[in-house]
């Protein structure tokens, strides 16, 4: 399996430009030439990882420890090669799943990553495959055609842009609703700037179509109360907590200090209950109002 997996056979054996130099004639070869400089191109390291994930959905049904055990049986990492081929076989299936609101979830920490989420809209990464975490058996993550996808990001887009005219559009960016305006762009001649809908410079190439026209956002404003109300619509936000990460003296944010100022019972001078307002944070002293 690790031969079929990671080396690849040579490329073009034919007697062409590609191949194997001495299957020409004899007044094209050279005088002198040595063993390996005949083929142009030889085995490709590629991984061809297409056995392998046809043997797993051959195990599609099986509990995922017996399969698994048979592939070690097989596949022993006593060498590089083997280990990379195990490597793979662990990319292609999510184990790590749990039962959340009666749907079967995973934990997305990859670099778009988007917390707890169904491990069917599992989008990024190796896995095809998935152990349920209640029976262990192995079981495929259905796969949706392109037409299935393009036609989901039209309804996402849908939800989160909304155009009013030929140059202002409604667009949620992190759960808030902004106007935004656009202009249209030359297709001809270098361009770069910078689009406020992305938050980024971008290239041409990174900006919105309509009609094969590129249009590059110039400003963004929140919008109101009164405008949500008029469009209906709301803003998406949730209350997270502040991470105290790259801040100096690794001081917590205010919220994590006042529970800990509850934990220890802190409490102001000459106020009425234990509702602590006055926090000492080393040499200063930060006031917190209730």
């Amino acid at each position: 399996m690790h031969k079929v997996v990671v080396e690849r056979p040579r490329w073009s054996p034919g007697p062409s430009k590609r191949g194997r130099r001495a299957n020409l004639s004899n007044e094209l070869l050279p005088k002198f030439e040595g063993i390996r400089r005949p083929h142009a191109n030889r085995k490709g390291l590629t991984d061809l990882l297409g056995p392998l994930r046809r043997w797993l959905q051959a195990q599609v049904g099986r509990v995922w420890n017996d399969a698994y055990s048979e592939a070690c049986a097989v596949i022993k990492a006593d060498s590089v090669i083997r280990a990379h081929v195990k490597a793979h076989l662990l990319e292609f299936v999510e184990r790590h799943t749990f039962m959340r609101g009666g749907q079967i979830c995973v934990l997305d920490t990859g670099h778009r990553g988007r917390g707890i989420i169904p491990v069917t809209e599992r989008r990024y990464g190796w896995a095809l495959f998935f152990v349920h975490p209640e029976s262990g058996l192995l079981c495929a993550i259905p796969q949706k055609s392109r037409k299935e996808l393009r036609a989901g990001r039209r309804s996402t887009q849908a939800e989160h842009f909304r155009w009013l005219d030929d140059s202002f559009a409604l667009k949620q960016i992190s759960g808030i609703w902004f106007s935004c305006q656009f202009r249209m762009v030359s297709s001809e001649g270098p361009f770069r700037a910078y689009d406020h809908g992305l938050g980024r410079y971008v290239g041409r190439g990174g900006l919105l179509q309509r009609d094969g026209q590129y249009l590059h956002c110039i400003t963004k404003r929140q919008l109101s109360r009164r405008e949500l109300r008029r469009y209906d619509l709301r803003n998406d936000l949730e209350l997270k907590a502040q991470s105290s990460i790259g801040r100096t003296r690794r001081r917590l944010t205010t919220a994590l200090e006042f529970l800990r100022a509850v934990d220890r019972g802190l409490s102001y001078p000459g106020s009425s209950g234990s509702i602590p307002l006055l926090l000492l944070m080393g040499r200063r002293h930060r006031v917190i109002c209730h």
